[in-house]
């Protein structure tokens, strides 16, 4: 241990506060930064003459009987440390002191030097724990500055290395500034450090919902989703949220979340902002399927079973209070007439007016789900792809039909209509996206539509009405949507042969 004693300056028996004085004289010259194996050499010296100015300091304080020390008291002295060897043998170097005054050893070689490290095991989880404790990354880089473990290249990579593994393997709740504050110090944001950045990004969202769900983040999470109360973030939508999303699925807790005003795109707005639409994301105290069932329910693009959940919900209770309100009518207008109250008429008017309401949405529901149904690609898995397919021409000949086999021409009309906009729809869903396509505006054309509509309406008052009867309207409109439909059809042409190769 002679070269320790050497490169530091001082004897073998100064005593702490002396080695302490030369290491900080010789850091002014070797610093880290400029030369980093002569750092470590001079910081593993420092280690070494200080744990044996540390044992020489105990035995002056013992008696005589216990002055012989072992390697374990050495280590005693920083429960973080132990002794390994950085030799090619790998074997743990003993310090054996002489009774009485210690006589440094002979020199070692160089590939076999006595080298007190740290374990990068327990550094990482104190560094774990300090970083989800502090929740400040101006601290916590400070913090990690200032650890003389870490003064160690080797000891601070194999440390950077673990503290990724273990987060990895068990997410903590975490802010982001925090995690680019840790992976900015080990190095680890850099494209060479061989860190997967798609596993580092669910990483980062993990961690960043375990932080939101915690009472204290309440704030910062409702900052995030925009609910300001009174020019502040309010936090009892948050919290109310959270407790409904933290219950398991039930109906009877669908019910007033579903009745009250805007309370599903609450939710979900929550849902999105904690894990973006991944609900492996999610914390675990939250059930995955009660935050999948609103997450869906608020996506107005597409139709699906909570949203038609959702949607009946509100118009079950619109319903109820169309019948209550008709009922109350009545009764007040009895009341006031001086007359019977025929309550048996009121309530039936009042039932009949609750199922029209109750019927608008049903009708609605459906032609959401046949809108989406046809709005599928070709190469969506469904067991009665042919059904899809034919819809649109047997609701043609359906309505020629009616037309001109039932001599009904208003069901033929309802038939005919509906049917042109589905096959419109269904071209425009299943059109490939172009990059260069402007999407069509309706509030910029509502003008000029209304202005041909006048022009055209004008145009018909002045023909004679019978005008009308020779020109075959639903057989154009027909032939309209067949048209379409075909050309929806000739598109996916390739699809067609290569199933029918397969």
């Amino acid at each position: 241990m002679n070269w320790a004693f050497i490169l530091l300056g001082v004897s073998s028996d100064t005593d702490v506060s002396g080695v302490k004085r030369a290491y900080a004289r010789l850091l002014r010259s070797t610093r880290p930064d400029e030369d980093a194996e002569a750092f470590q050499r001079l910081h593993t010296a420092y280690q070494l003459v200080l744990a044996h100015a540390n044992g020489q300091q105990a035995r002056a304080a013992k008696p005589a009987s216990d002055i012989l020390p072992s390697t374990s008291s050495v280590a005693s002295a920083n429960p973080v440390l132990n002794v390994e060897s950085s030799g090619s043998a790998g074997r743990a170097a003993k310090i054996t002191p002489a009774s009485g005054t210690s006589t440094p050893s002979p020199p070692p070689a160089a590939s076999a030097e006595a080298v007190l490290v740290a374990n990068p095991q327990e550094l990482a989880t104190r560094v774990i724990h300090h970083a989800v404790a502090t929740n400040d990354e101006r601290a916590l880089s400070f913090w990690l500055s200032t650890q003389p473990e870490f003064w160690s290249i080797r000891i601070k990579q194999q440390t950077g290395r673990l503290l990724l593994q273990q987060l990895f393997r068990e997410p903590r709740p975490m802010a982001s500034t925090c995690l680019d504050a840790l992976l900015q110090f080990f190095d680890l944001q850099q494209v060479l450090s061989g860190v997967n950045p798609i596993a580092l990004a669910q990483l980062r969202q993990r961690q960043l919902s375990l932080w939101y769900v915690l009472p204290e983040n309440h704030r910062a999470l409702a900052l995030r989703l925009n609910i300001p109360t009174n020019g502040s973030p309010d936090t009892k939508p948050v919290q109310a949220c959270l407790r409904l999303l933290c219950a398991p699925l039930r109906w009877q807790s669908v019910l007033w979340p579903a009745i009250r005003r805007n309370q599903t795109a609450t939710i979900a707005r929550l849902i999105q902002g904690l894990c973006g639409g991944q609900f492996v994301d999610l914390p675990a105290r939250i059930d995955r399927q009660h935050a999948e069932f609103w997450y869906r329910a608020a996506q107005l693009g597409q139709f699906s079973w909570p949203r038609f959940a959702v949607g009946s919900v509100r118009a079950a209770f619109l319903a109820l209070i169309v019948m209550v309100g008709m009922a109350s009518i009545t009764a007040l207008s009895s009341w006031s007439q001086g007359s019977a109250t025929q309550w048996y008429a009121s309530l039936g008017i009042a039932a009949i007016m609750a199922a029209g309401v109750f019927s608008v949405w049903l009708s609605y529901a459906a032609w959401m789900w046949l809108d989406h149904w046809q709005g599928l690609p070709e190469s969506a898995t469904s067991a009665n792809a042919w059904l899809r397919r034919a819809l649109i021409p047997v609701l043609c000949a359906a309505s020629l039909a009616l037309d001109y086999l039932a001599k009904a021409p208003v069901p033929a009309v309802c038939v005919t209509l509906p049917t042109l906009v589905l096959a419109l729809r269904r071209y425009r869903h299943r059109s490939p996206p172009r990059a260069g396509r402007r999407s069509l505006r309706l509030g910029s054309s509502l003008p000029g539509v209304a202005f041909l509509l006048i022009v055209l309406a004008n145009a018909a008052s002045r023909l004679q009405f019978e005008f009308f009867d020779h020109i075959p309207l639903l057989a154009i409109a027909a032939s309209a949507t067949l048209c379409i439909w075909l050309a929806d059809m000739w598109r996916y042409r390739h699809h067609f042969r290569t199933r029918a190769t397969t």
